[in-house]
Protein backbone atom coordinates (compact mmCIF):
# COMPACT_ATOMS: atom_id res chain seq x y z
CA UNK A 1 0.00 0.00 0.00
CA UNK A 2 1.21 3.34 -1.11
CA UNK A 3 2.48 5.53 1.99
CA UNK A 4 0.23 8.87 1.68
CA UNK A 5 2.37 11.91 2.15
CA UNK A 6 1.52 15.50 1.83
CA UNK A 7 4.21 18.20 0.86
CA UNK A 8 4.14 21.32 1.90
CA UNK A 9 6.08 24.41 -0.37
CA UNK A 10 6.39 27.91 0.14
CA UNK A 11 7.10 30.28 -2.51
CA UNK A 12 8.08 33.74 -2.69
CA UNK A 13 8.93 35.54 -5.94
CA UNK A 14 11.15 32.50 -6.98
CA UNK A 15 9.15 30.86 -9.30
CA UNK A 16 11.85 29.56 -11.18
CA UNK A 17 13.07 27.60 -7.74
CA UNK A 18 9.97 26.49 -6.88
CA UNK A 19 9.35 24.48 -10.27
CA UNK A 20 12.60 23.26 -10.15
CA UNK A 21 11.51 21.51 -6.52
CA UNK A 22 8.31 20.59 -7.65
CA UNK A 23 9.67 18.48 -10.65
CA UNK A 24 12.17 16.97 -8.49
CA UNK A 25 9.63 15.50 -6.48
CA UNK A 26 7.60 14.47 -9.42
CA UNK A 27 10.73 11.69 -9.47
CA UNK A 28 8.83 9.97 -6.50
CA UNK A 29 5.68 8.96 -7.77
CA UNK A 30 5.80 5.48 -5.75
CA UNK A 31 4.61 7.33 -3.22
CA UNK A 32 0.55 8.76 -2.84
CA UNK A 33 2.25 12.14 -2.65
CA UNK A 34 -0.47 15.75 -2.51
CA UNK A 35 1.75 18.91 -3.73
CA UNK A 36 0.60 21.84 -1.55
CA UNK A 37 2.47 25.41 -2.42
CA UNK A 38 1.32 28.45 -0.67
CA UNK A 39 2.46 31.84 -2.51
CA UNK A 40 3.00 34.44 0.30
CA UNK A 41 2.09 37.84 -1.68
CA UNK A 42 3.94 37.45 -4.75
CA UNK A 43 3.79 40.26 -7.04
CA UNK A 44 5.71 38.57 -10.15
CA UNK A 45 3.57 36.32 -11.95
CA UNK A 46 4.23 33.39 -9.64
CA UNK A 47 1.17 32.15 -9.49
CA UNK A 48 0.35 31.87 -12.98
CA UNK A 49 4.01 29.84 -13.45
CA UNK A 50 3.18 27.33 -11.29
CA UNK A 51 -0.43 26.58 -12.26
CA UNK A 52 0.71 26.63 -15.49
CA UNK A 53 3.72 24.00 -14.85
CA UNK A 54 1.75 21.75 -12.45
CA UNK A 55 -1.62 22.15 -12.67
CA UNK A 56 -1.78 18.77 -9.76
CA UNK A 57 -0.44 21.12 -7.40
CA UNK A 58 -2.97 22.37 -4.82
CA UNK A 59 -2.11 26.02 -4.98
CA UNK A 60 -3.47 28.70 -2.30
CA UNK A 61 -2.61 32.39 -3.20
CA UNK A 62 -2.34 34.86 0.26
CA UNK A 63 -2.22 38.06 -0.47
CA UNK A 64 0.51 39.68 1.04
CA UNK A 65 3.93 38.21 2.14
CA UNK A 66 2.89 36.64 6.00
CA UNK A 67 6.29 35.56 6.74
CA UNK A 68 7.64 31.83 5.98
CA UNK A 69 5.88 30.41 9.02
CA UNK A 70 2.19 32.09 8.37
CA UNK A 71 2.96 30.39 4.91
CA UNK A 72 4.14 26.78 6.18
CA UNK A 73 1.52 26.82 8.40
CA UNK A 74 -1.07 27.30 6.12
CA UNK A 75 -0.01 24.40 3.91
CA UNK A 76 -0.14 22.50 6.72
CA UNK A 77 -3.32 22.84 7.71
CA UNK A 78 -4.39 22.49 4.26
CA UNK A 79 -2.31 19.05 4.24
CA UNK A 80 -3.89 17.76 7.59
CA UNK A 81 -7.87 18.03 6.11
CA UNK A 82 -6.68 14.94 4.18
CA UNK A 83 -5.24 12.93 7.15
CA UNK A 84 -1.50 11.60 5.32
CA UNK A 85 0.69 10.03 7.46
CA UNK A 86 3.88 12.38 7.05
CA UNK A 87 3.96 15.92 5.85
CA UNK A 88 7.17 16.54 4.28
CA UNK A 89 8.39 20.47 4.46
CA UNK A 90 10.48 21.49 1.92
CA UNK A 91 12.55 24.73 1.07
CA UNK A 92 11.28 26.20 -2.35
CA UNK A 93 14.89 26.32 -3.06
CA UNK A 94 15.69 22.85 -2.11
CA UNK A 95 15.84 19.56 -5.10
CA UNK A 96 15.78 16.37 -3.61
CA UNK A 97 17.52 13.80 -5.28
CA UNK A 98 16.08 10.41 -6.45
CA UNK A 99 15.11 7.67 -3.88
CA UNK A 100 15.56 10.30 -0.95
CA UNK A 101 12.38 9.60 1.16
CA UNK A 102 12.75 6.02 1.56
CA UNK A 103 15.40 6.42 3.60
CA UNK A 104 13.41 8.78 5.78
CA UNK A 105 10.50 6.71 6.00
CA UNK A 106 12.35 3.51 7.07
CA UNK A 107 14.09 5.26 10.19
CA UNK A 108 10.13 6.13 11.14
CA UNK A 109 8.90 2.56 10.68
CA UNK A 110 11.96 1.15 12.55
CA UNK A 111 11.96 4.12 15.44
CA UNK A 112 8.23 4.48 16.57
CA UNK A 113 9.10 7.36 19.09
CA UNK A 114 11.01 9.45 15.50
CA UNK A 115 8.87 12.07 14.87
CA UNK A 116 10.89 14.40 12.54
CA UNK A 117 13.45 12.97 10.23
CA UNK A 118 15.74 14.98 7.87
CA UNK A 119 18.15 14.18 5.27
CA UNK A 120 21.91 15.03 4.24
CA UNK A 121 21.68 18.51 2.88
CA UNK A 122 24.78 19.52 0.49
CA UNK A 123 25.07 23.10 -1.10
CA UNK A 124 23.05 23.05 -4.67
CA UNK A 125 26.19 23.33 -6.63
CA UNK A 126 28.89 21.56 -4.92
CA UNK A 127 29.34 18.05 -2.80
CA UNK A 128 30.26 20.17 0.62
CA UNK A 129 27.51 19.99 3.56
CA UNK A 130 25.19 22.31 4.52
CA UNK A 131 23.27 20.42 7.00
CA UNK A 132 24.62 17.45 8.49
CA UNK A 133 21.73 17.04 11.42
CA UNK A 134 21.55 19.95 13.79
CA UNK A 135 23.04 20.76 17.47
CA UNK A 136 21.60 22.96 20.00
CA UNK A 137 23.97 23.70 22.70
CA UNK A 138 20.83 23.88 25.40
CA UNK A 139 23.55 25.66 28.31
CA UNK A 140 24.67 28.53 26.05
CA UNK A 141 21.53 28.92 23.35
CA UNK A 142 23.23 28.44 20.30
CA UNK A 143 22.55 26.61 16.99
CA UNK A 144 25.41 24.22 15.09
CA UNK A 145 24.93 22.87 11.52
CA UNK A 146 26.64 19.95 12.09
CA UNK A 147 29.74 19.06 9.17
CA UNK A 148 28.80 21.99 7.91
CA UNK A 149 31.30 22.79 4.68
CA UNK A 150 32.90 20.05 4.64
CA UNK A 151 32.85 17.34 2.03
CA UNK A 152 30.10 14.59 1.42
CA UNK A 153 31.45 11.46 3.38
CA UNK A 154 30.03 8.53 4.42
CA UNK A 155 28.10 8.92 7.61
CA UNK A 156 25.67 7.43 9.88
CA UNK A 157 21.90 7.79 10.88
CA UNK A 158 21.82 9.46 14.36
CA UNK A 159 19.68 11.17 17.27
CA UNK A 160 20.08 15.03 16.85
CA UNK A 161 18.62 17.42 18.34
CA UNK A 162 16.54 19.23 15.16
CA UNK A 163 16.28 18.74 12.05
CA UNK A 164 16.45 21.97 9.54
CA UNK A 165 13.17 22.84 7.62
CA UNK A 166 14.83 22.88 4.53
CA UNK A 167 14.07 19.08 4.44
CA UNK A 168 12.09 17.36 6.96
CA UNK A 169 9.50 14.67 7.23
CA UNK A 170 7.47 14.62 10.10
CA UNK A 171 4.62 12.58 11.69
CA UNK A 172 1.32 14.38 11.10
CA UNK A 173 0.64 13.20 14.57
CA UNK A 174 3.48 15.71 16.09
CA UNK A 175 1.69 18.27 14.71
CA UNK A 176 -1.53 16.85 16.21
CA UNK A 177 0.27 16.68 19.55
CA UNK A 178 1.88 19.75 19.70
CA UNK A 179 0.53 21.96 17.30
CA UNK A 180 1.87 24.08 14.09
CA UNK A 181 5.49 25.69 13.61
CA UNK A 182 4.84 29.15 16.32
CA UNK A 183 4.00 32.28 14.09
CA UNK A 184 5.66 34.87 16.58
CA UNK A 185 9.12 33.32 14.80
CA UNK A 186 8.08 34.91 11.44
CA UNK A 187 10.83 33.12 9.69
CA UNK A 188 14.18 30.77 11.19
CA UNK A 189 14.28 29.20 14.23
CA UNK A 190 10.54 27.82 14.00
CA UNK A 191 12.63 24.84 13.46
CA UNK A 192 14.62 24.04 16.06
CA UNK A 193 11.58 25.50 18.26
CA UNK A 194 9.46 22.73 16.90
CA UNK A 195 12.40 19.99 17.62
CA UNK A 196 12.41 21.11 20.68
CA UNK A 197 8.92 21.07 21.77
CA UNK A 198 8.87 17.57 20.24
CA UNK A 199 11.83 16.41 22.37
CA UNK A 200 9.46 17.36 25.38
CA UNK A 201 6.66 15.70 23.98
CA UNK A 202 8.54 12.44 23.47
CA UNK A 203 9.68 12.67 20.17
CA UNK A 204 12.91 11.99 18.95
CA UNK A 205 14.40 13.54 15.86
CA UNK A 206 16.77 11.93 13.19
CA UNK A 207 19.19 12.59 10.71
CA UNK A 208 19.34 10.42 7.93
CA UNK A 209 22.60 10.71 5.64
CA UNK A 210 21.38 8.04 2.94
CA UNK A 211 18.87 10.74 2.07
CA UNK A 212 20.23 13.35 -0.23
CA UNK A 213 19.03 16.78 -0.93
CA UNK A 214 20.22 19.91 -2.73
CA UNK A 215 20.29 23.32 -1.11
CA UNK A 216 20.43 26.72 -2.61
CA UNK A 217 21.23 28.52 0.32
CA UNK A 218 19.81 31.81 1.27
CA UNK A 219 17.99 32.12 -2.26
CA UNK A 220 14.88 33.43 -0.47
CA UNK A 221 17.11 35.70 1.56
CA UNK A 222 18.65 37.90 -1.65
CA UNK A 223 22.05 35.72 -1.47
CA UNK A 224 22.25 32.64 -3.49
CA UNK A 225 24.66 30.18 -2.59
CA UNK A 226 26.06 31.44 0.29
CA UNK A 227 25.93 31.92 4.00
CA UNK A 228 25.77 35.89 4.08
CA UNK A 229 23.71 37.75 7.07
CA UNK A 230 21.34 40.17 5.40
CA UNK A 231 19.42 42.38 7.47
CA UNK A 232 16.45 40.39 7.59
CA UNK A 233 18.35 37.39 8.68
CA UNK A 234 20.21 39.12 11.25
CA UNK A 235 17.77 40.64 12.79
CA UNK A 236 15.87 37.46 13.26
CA UNK A 237 19.10 35.39 14.01
CA UNK A 238 19.84 37.64 17.00
CA UNK A 239 15.89 38.40 18.00
CA UNK A 240 14.70 34.64 17.70
CA UNK A 241 17.80 32.83 19.57
CA UNK A 242 16.16 34.36 22.46
CA UNK A 243 12.68 33.94 21.87
CA UNK A 244 13.70 29.93 21.63
CA UNK A 245 15.13 30.09 24.96
CA UNK A 246 12.40 32.24 26.65
CA UNK A 247 9.73 29.14 25.19
CA UNK A 248 11.90 26.67 26.22
CA UNK A 249 14.57 26.43 28.28
CA UNK A 250 13.97 27.14 32.22
CA UNK A 251 16.00 28.08 34.97
CA UNK A 252 19.54 28.10 35.40
CA UNK A 253 19.70 26.47 31.81
CA UNK A 254 17.72 29.73 30.30
CA UNK A 255 19.86 31.99 32.52
CA UNK A 256 23.55 30.85 30.91
CA UNK A 257 21.87 30.65 27.53
CA UNK A 258 20.49 34.23 27.59
CA UNK A 259 24.15 35.16 28.59
CA UNK A 260 25.61 33.03 25.15
CA UNK A 261 23.68 35.23 23.26
CA UNK A 262 25.40 38.27 24.70
CA UNK A 263 28.84 36.88 25.69
CA UNK A 264 29.20 34.31 22.49
CA UNK A 265 26.77 34.79 19.70
CA UNK A 266 26.68 38.90 19.24
CA UNK A 267 30.44 38.87 19.22
CA UNK A 268 30.77 35.80 16.77
CA UNK A 269 28.22 37.36 14.66
CA UNK A 270 28.86 40.70 14.64
CA UNK A 271 32.34 40.13 13.37
CA UNK A 272 31.20 38.24 10.84
CA UNK A 273 29.05 40.90 9.76
CA UNK A 274 31.94 43.08 10.14
CA UNK A 275 34.27 41.28 7.94
CA UNK A 276 31.23 40.86 5.46
CA UNK A 277 29.95 42.33 2.58
CA UNK A 278 26.91 43.53 4.03
CA UNK A 279 28.10 46.13 7.33
CA UNK A 280 24.69 47.36 7.90
CA UNK A 281 23.65 43.95 9.06
CA UNK A 282 25.36 45.04 12.16
CA UNK A 283 22.02 47.31 12.84
CA UNK A 284 19.43 45.13 12.13
CA UNK A 285 21.48 42.23 14.61
CA UNK A 286 21.67 45.21 17.26
CA UNK A 287 17.71 45.71 16.78
CA UNK A 288 17.07 42.27 17.01
CA UNK A 289 18.80 41.83 20.39
CA UNK A 290 16.93 44.84 21.75
CA UNK A 291 13.68 43.52 20.49
CA UNK A 292 14.29 40.23 21.46
CA UNK A 293 16.13 41.19 25.35
CA UNK A 294 12.66 43.11 25.83
CA UNK A 295 10.34 39.66 24.74
CA UNK A 296 12.10 37.96 27.34
CA UNK A 297 11.51 41.16 29.91
CA UNK A 298 7.58 40.91 28.78
CA UNK A 299 7.30 37.14 28.80
CA UNK A 300 9.11 35.98 32.05
CA UNK A 301 8.63 39.00 33.83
Amino acid sequence: MSRKIAVAVVNWKRAADTLECLASLMNHSYYDLELIVVDNGSEDGSVEKIAEHFPQVRLIALERNEGYVVGINTAIKEALKNDPEFVLIMNNDAVSTPYFLKPLIDIMDRRPQCGVAGPKILYYDSDLIWFGGGAYNKWLGYTKHQGMDRADIEDVERQVDYITGCAALIRSEVFQHIGLYDEEFTIYFEDLDLGLRAEAAGYESWYVPSSIVRHKVSASAGMIGENVLTPMRAYYYARNALLVIGKNRKGIQATTSIMGQYLVAMPYYSLGILLGPIKRSIFSYIRGLWEGTLWLINHNG
